[in-house]
């Protein structure tokens, strides 16, 4: 083992971290046993600390790597955290070659559902064999497919819930299948990760007893098909830890040593199924569990997450270890201007709303300014003009002519506009796409929702309706008044989109496609008549792979943007194939396919596909490239920095309650607590998770932080601290082009 002086000296080498942690960053890290409570405000290091805490458990107290878990909120951020881990015990063994030994490989690290996953496979926990683990995409389907709720059209039952169904438009007849199945699956997952009581629910009578039967049918229906959603791993996960076969691993048995060290990244978009996991794992004296988190920047409760699980720490610790943990506040921000830094000080203390008892962590202190950036310049600015429409032309002229043109940034990807919504649409960020393309500027937007509009999505769908749908049956098909079904003008322009790519003779490669579709048609009716009324042996994925190895896709395939979008139809496809539904059938006539075949994949498949707004993935490896501006949900840019940070202030209807701020209320007396939880009106928790989205935004940029709004969005809106307009605009350095 290596001792801490030298732990420290080598880790502030430029082979390693390159400088030294702060006086409260290393308090952190060299914390003993217990409860740490870490509160880390933006830009104050709070993944350095979570590493190097780390890395001296494992080369100063010499704790086996099987003894630690650490977990964090999305894939890339673990992948982020297991690289810098690496690199900098590369540091670490070069100056002590005894540390050779340590294996990162063993650490158990991930995102909890991942971590979930492996243990109880690892173990062979009984209630989690062959069993299926179904992504979003699955369970939607599951839902849609299994669980009876999507069938009820009570509309009693659904105005009573309404809150659930996403762009229900008229409220007189129920929702359509799909939207009841997405709105159970927001239910169900609530259920479990809210720790609700089933048997309460059922006792409360009503629409309550309803759900509960509804419910308790999914959850059998997951048991029948062996199938398990995330939300229930969860589930399963803690029974295994409170079962003989969790103590062993809890304990340690055989090859694997004693859980020691617990520790949790993004703390403040916990769940109280997840706390009670925490908890759980860290239940034997003396209860290492170190929490790291800012409340001020939860922004998860839309995916379940309460705030409150990190407000309240203390208080849990209490309740379940009869001990308070320690308190450290990372409060030093290395990342922002002073003026960036004092800015969103401001705003995040300015408003009443936030003072209230249990919205903050108690206690915090104000962010200090300690970066190395200064200057007698506006860090803060706002660009701002009287009319909407031109919003979008300022922003683009003043990257164009300032930015870029005084040389200021070097790179397009110094800059970032953040949003509420990244859609490429009128409200959100449309008018922003097309004036940096009228202006020649390239844009890296993967949430624009254009994924199902792209020319590769729409021409691989085209082509698979024209093989298997060879004559169009899919445009007869209409609601009880006699109006064409929502998805058929979709369909019809993925086919609208096919001809154009065939039909575009500048690509001669599109013969292949051309060649394969002509013969598919010709050759159906005889492999029909030879399997009439029975399956053709053939499934949907295999046609989409044998659409793919044509001309164009092989040449679309080589461009890494539509390579992925192409993947993501693969995997969505994988999914629907997972429930053997998309395997082609004969009619009984032994001239076409099936009828009922189609009705399933038009009603059950593609259907979802427009109604669940997909969007383009991510490449995990690339934050933005070089190049290209990015266009980012302010949710996106959480853990990021850019030199330049533009916010549209304007970020829809202030206060807008939806599911999640409603079933914080409507579940409360059925949730089973460890600790009393103050219960909040929806229209507050609306504003306070408006306010942390904000002061998200405002705290990504380094160098310039840029308010996009009008006179009018800024007035009396929460954009401004505490709405003072009047304040704001004597204060802030406003930007006229």
């Amino acid at each position: 083992m290596i001792n801490l002086d030298t732990f420290h000296k080598c880790l502030a080498q430029p082979s390693a971290r390159g400088y030294d942690l702060d006086q409260k960053q290393k308090e952190a890290v060299e914390y003993g046993n217990g409860c740490l409570w870490l509160l880390a405000g933006p830009g104050s290091g709070k993944s350095e600390v979570l590493v190097t805490r780390t890395l001296k458990l494992l080369c100063v107290d010499g704790i086996q790597p099987r003894s630690i878990f650490l977990t964090t909120f999305t894939d890339k951020a673990a992948h982020n955290l297991e690289d810098r881990l690496a690199t900098y015990l590369a540091a670490l063994q070069k100056t002590d070659p005894n540390l050779k030994n340590v294996d990162l490989a063993d650490i158990r690290i991930g995102t909890l559902h991942s971590l979930c996953n492996d243990i109880l496979q690892e173990y062979r926990y009984p209630n989690y064999q062959n069993v299926r683990l179904l992504d979003q995409v699955e369970q939607d389907l599951f839902t849609y497919r299994y669980a009876s709720i999507s069938n009820h059209q009570d509309l009693a039952f659904w105005q009573n819930f309404n809150y659930t169904v996403r762009d229900w438009r008229n409220l007189n007849y129920p929702p359509n299948k799909w939207k009841r199945a997405k709105a159970a699956v927001t239910l169900f997952n609530h259920i479990v990760e809210d720790c609700i009581d089933i048997q309460a629910m059922h006792t409360a009578g009503g629409h309550w007893a309803t759900l509960a039967d509804f419910y308790q049918q999914y959850v059998q229906q997951l048991e029948n098909y062996y199938r398990c959603d995330f939300a229930h791993l969860q589930a399963r996960f803690l029974e295994f830890i409170t079962s003989p076969i969790g103590q062993q691993f809890l304990q340690g048995s055989g090859q694997n040593p004693p859980l020691q060290y617990v520790l949790v990244d993004e703390y403040q978009d916990t769940n109280p199924i997840q706390e009670q996991i925490y908890l759980a794992l860290a239940h034997q004296e003396p209860h290492n569990i170190t929490v790291v988190g800012d409340d001020d920047q939860a922004l998860y409760r839309f995916r379940g997450g309460n705030v409150t699980c990190m407000v309240n720490f203390d208080k849990a610790c209490l309740a379940k270890f009869n001990k308070s943990p320690h308190p450290i506040q990372l409060d030093k921000n290395y990342r922002s201007h002073p003026d960036i830094v004092q800015f969103f000080n401001h705003y995040i203390t300015s408003f009443p709303e936030m003072t209230v008892p249990g919205v903050r962590a108690p206690g915090k202190a104000l962010v200090k300014p300690a970066s190395s950036i200064t200057g007698a310049y506006p860090a803060v600015s706002w660009i701002q003009t009287k009319r909407v429409g031109n919003l979008a032309n300022l922003v683009a002229e003043f990257i164009t002519n300032h930015l870029i043109g005084d040389k200021i940034i070097s790179d397009l990807s110094q800059c970032v506009l953040l949003l509420r919504s990244a859609k490429d649409s009128a409200r959100n960020a449309g008018p922003f796409i097309e004036a940096f393309q009228q202006r020649g500027i390239p844009i890296y937007n993967p949430r624009s929702k254009s994924f199902m509009e792209s020319e590769e999505v729409q021409t691989l769908l085209g082509a698979l309706v024209q093989v298997i749908d060879r004559n169009y049956t899919f445009q007869s098909k209409t609601d009880p008044q006699g109006k064409p079904l929502g998805w058929v003008e979709t369909v019809q322009r993925w086919l609208d989109t096919l001809n154009k790519v065939r039909n575009n003779h500048s690509v001669a490669a599109t013969n292949q496609l051309n060649d394969y579709l002509t013969r598919s048609n010709a050759d159906l009716p005889q492999i029909c008549a030879k399997y009439t009324g029975s399956s053709l042996g053939l499934n949907l994925l295999e046609i989409i792979y044998r659409i793919l190895s044509r001309e164009p896709f092989s040449i679309w395939k080589q461009n890494p943007e539509r390579n992925l979008r192409l993947s993501k139809v693969t995997r969505l496809f994988e999914g629907y194939n997972s429930f053997n539904l998309d395997i082609l059938r004969a009619n009984t006539a032994g001239t076409d396919i099936d009828d009922s075949f189609l009705n399933q994949f038009y009603t059950m498949f593609v259907s979802y596909l427009i109604e669940a707004g997909i969007d383009d993935d991510e490449d995990e490896d690339v934050i933005v490239p070089q190049g290209s501006l990015p266009i980012m949900t302010i949710h996106q840019s959480k853990g990021l920095e850019f030199p330049f940070v533009f916010v549209v202030t304007k970020l829809g209807q202030e206060g807008k309650v939806g599911a999640a701020q409603m079933l914080e209320q409507t579940l409360a007396p059925f949730r089973q607590v460890l600790y009393l939880r103050v219960t909040r009106q929806p229209e507050d928790l609306a504003i306070e998770d408006d306010i942390r989205l904000l002061y998200v935004a405002y705290s990504r940029a380094q160098y310039g932080l840029i308010l996009v709004g009008t006179q009018d969005q800024i007035k009396n809106h929460i954009a401004v601290p505490n709405r003072n307009h009047v304040e704001f605009q004597r204060n802030i350095f406003a930007i006229t082009i």
